[in-house]
């Protein structure tokens, strides 16, 4: 019995310094002090939530009211939710074949990034340029424009 315990106390102390100060680097790399890094990992997740077709990897930094600009037609000023569901629909016609963010300029309070959106819709494929405008209000980055044309 007491060599379980201590395994699971061994266990424990491991976990804990794999676990926790991965989860302290990425509160370091999100705090306001910290700009060029915190604006890199909201751009490394836009650019992994469409790699994957998933926005729910990026939504979570949409500002309240971001601008939404798309080729299918769909432009203007949108609640967060129905960005979603906007973008989630737009993933779904104009299928990612490939996305690379080119180019991204860290500055406070608003940062950019653009990259190259290659898509397949109805068995050709084509490209498309991304454009993304991050704000930050607070201590927090916001996505507050997204526009691929």
């Amino acid at each position: 019995m007491k060599a379980f315990f201590l395994f699971i106390v061994i266990l424990f102390v491991i976990l804990s310094a794999v676990t926790f100060p991965q989860e302290i680097n990425f509160q370091q790399n999100l705090n306001s002090n910290n700009k060029i890094k915190a604006q890199t990992v909201v751009f490394n997740d836009i650019e992994s939530g469409i790699i994957s077709n998933n926005v729910k990897k990026f939504s979570k930094y949409f500002s309240p009211q971001p601008y939404i600009s798309l080729i299918n037609g769909v432009n203007g000023y949108y609640s967060s939710n129905q960005a979603y569901y906007i973008i989630e629909d737009f993933f779904n016609t104009f299928k990612v074949v490939s996305f690379k963010m080119i180019e991204t300029k860290n500055d406070d309070p608003v940062s950019y990034g653009k990259g190259d959106y290659y898509f397949e819709k109805k068995g050709k494929r084509e490209v498309a340029h991304l454009y993304v405008t991050l704000s930050k209000t607070g201590d927090r980055w916001y996505i507050t424009q997204i526009s691929i044309n």
